[in-house]
């Protein structure tokens, strides 16, 4: 029997050095550039993804922005950052925006929820350090610290993506600049534009039929002697970003041609 492994892990040409995740049954909004595996721990970047996946528009950017306080009183700090926390909540459901929460999946902020979200700032834990469960080299900074000198609040602010990515970044700064300080509060933004999709899940039968597509199309080189064997469909969804803009969705296969 001869064999003739005719798609793998070929590289795409034009990613240098992919940030990679594997879908593992979440179903809410994910992060491009957060990484992780099918069991929740830290993801091992897969170099050479398929050939064929379903390249698209992400579905919103966001960027990292911290609320610091740099009072003298402890107390005082935590009312001025909730405060400012507060206001950006308000403001950012009146002119369409998300704050969030989560390295990985991401969680909305609202006036119902913030108190879960930061637990610390809101009185509800023993320790003013809220830390998860990732390992040393994974660990995300907590939601909120206070290290004696300053508070701060970690979350994310998110924007829908209709356009370039310049536009996405004109109007987060515009909404960080709309958000009054409150006595020695401040906000800043930290790090850079991130992307995320949502649900990648729900691509998998588009990513099938892509698939399908195109073995069934290489067969055809061989005649009609030849047969066709895909393996891997049974994988988790992995994504990646590929520009500025957009994402690849892919499903890590293989196929060959037998005779």
């Amino acid at each position: 029997m001869k064999a003739f492994v005719l798609a793998g892990l070929g590289c795409l040409a034009f990613v240098a050095s992919p940030l990679l995740a594997q879908d593992d049954g979440v179903g809410g909004e994910i992060v491009v550039t957060g990484m992780r595996n099918s069991l929740s721990g830290p993801a091992v970047a897969i170099q050479k993804p398929p050939v064929i996946g379903l390249k698209r528009m992400a579905d919103s950017a966001v960027r990292t922005i911290e609320i610091v306080s740099d009072s003298r009183e402890e107390g005082m700090r935590k009312r001025e950052v909730q405060a400012m926390l507060l206001d950006a909540i308000d403001r950012a459901k009146r002119d369409g925006f998300s704050l969030v929460t989560g390295q990985f999946e991401l969680i909305e902020v609202t006036r119902a929820n913030w108190q879960d979200q930061f637990p610390a700032l809101a009185g509800k834990a023993n320790s003013t350090v809220e830390d998860d469960d990732d390992d040393d080299d994974n660990k995300s900074p907590p939601a909120f610290e206070d290290d004696g000198r300053t508070a701060t609040v970690h979350l994310r602010v998110k924007t829908k993506l209709d356009g370039s990515i310049g536009n996405a970044q004109q109007k987060i700064n515009g909404f960080v600049k709309s958000i009054p300080a409150t006595g020695r509060s401040q906000i800043a933004q930290k790090g850079e534009l991130a992307l995320t999709i949502i649900n990648p899940e729900q691509y998998r039968d588009e990513i099938y039929r892509r698939i399908a597509a195109g073995s069934q199309h290489a067969v055809t080189f061989y005649g009609s002697d030849y047969g066709l064997e895909v393996t891997g469909l049974d994988e988790s969804i992995a994504w990646k970003q590929v520009s500025n803009t957009e994402v690849f969705l892919y499903i890590p296969y293989r196929f060959s041609v037998r005779k």
